[in-house]
Formats: structure tokens, sequence, C-alpha cells
């Protein structure tokens, strides 16, 4: 795991933090707070608010696909495509390519959440593209360079 958000997750465990969508796309998004960082397991524990138990854990490996995707793509908006059945050329498409990030072959929507982090910790911003083929405008990240 990049060690810029490493050090931002175990700085801040324990702490509500909030979403930077919100003042970016004015959205109704959910404060949450970061529960636990098992360097051993290689897991990260989030909670949302008003909720009583964590979400599913975001692994490491998670962070790393998305990194490694949005460093590919360096200069460039990518699209979150923050969805259920994962599309390519998106954060949750690679991040959910295979072999799976975690020992279910499940997929839950992780993109906005793992991105979240990574625009706390200054790894990106936060913006807007088109989608190239519904042409519609979506959530997008870039490296912060």
């Amino acid at each position: 795991m990049d060690k810029r958000v490493l050090d931002w997750l175990k700085a801040n465990i324990g702490k509500t933090v909030s979403s930077p969508r919100k003042d970016v796309f004015d959205r109704g998004v959910k404060d949450f707070e970061i529960v636990d960082v098992d360097e051993k397991v290689k897991r990260v524990k989030i909670r949302f608010e008003e909720r009583k138990y964590p979400a599913l854990p975001l692994t490491f490996s998670m962070f790393d696909r998305a990194i490694e995707y949005i460093v590919e793509n360096k200069g460039q908006w990518v699209r979150l495509g923050t969805s259920f059945n994962p599309q390519p050329n998106t954060v949750e498409g690679e991040i959910w390519r295979k072999p799976y990030p975690i020992k279910y072959k499940i997929t839950y929507k992780v993109a906005s959440h793992i991105c979240d982090i990574l625009a706390l910790a200054g790894v990106v911003e936060y913006g807007s593209m088109k989608n190239p083929l519904t042409r519609r405008k979506v959530q997008a990240v870039k490296l912060i360079e």
C-alpha cells in the first residue's frame, strides 16, 4: 500500500471524516469512521455514520489496484464507475478484475470509498468527465502531480 495512504489511515483511526465528494459533487454522501487498519491481514475497516457495524472490508490490494490504474492514466481523469456490476476502464472495474482482491466471489461497491481515502490522503483529486458510452457527466479522479 502507498505509504501516504497507510500513514493517513493510521493517523485517522477512530476519527470520523467527511467525503470530499460532498463538496465537489454536492451529493448527500455519508461521513465515515476509520475503525481499524490491520497491517497483518492487510485490510481497512470503515463504518458509515449512523451504522452499528463496519462496512465490508477494504483490502490493501483494492487500494493498490486503484492507485495502479490511476497512475497508468496519469494526467487524465478516470471514471469511478461505482457499481455492483463493474465496467472495464473504471476504478471499480480495475479493483474487481480477476483474481478478486478478496476470497469471496462477490463484488460490492468500493471505488468511491477507496477514492475518498486517496483524496483525503492527498493522492488524487475529484472532478468529472463524460462517460464515453453514455455521454453523461460522471464522477472521476485524477492523480495529483
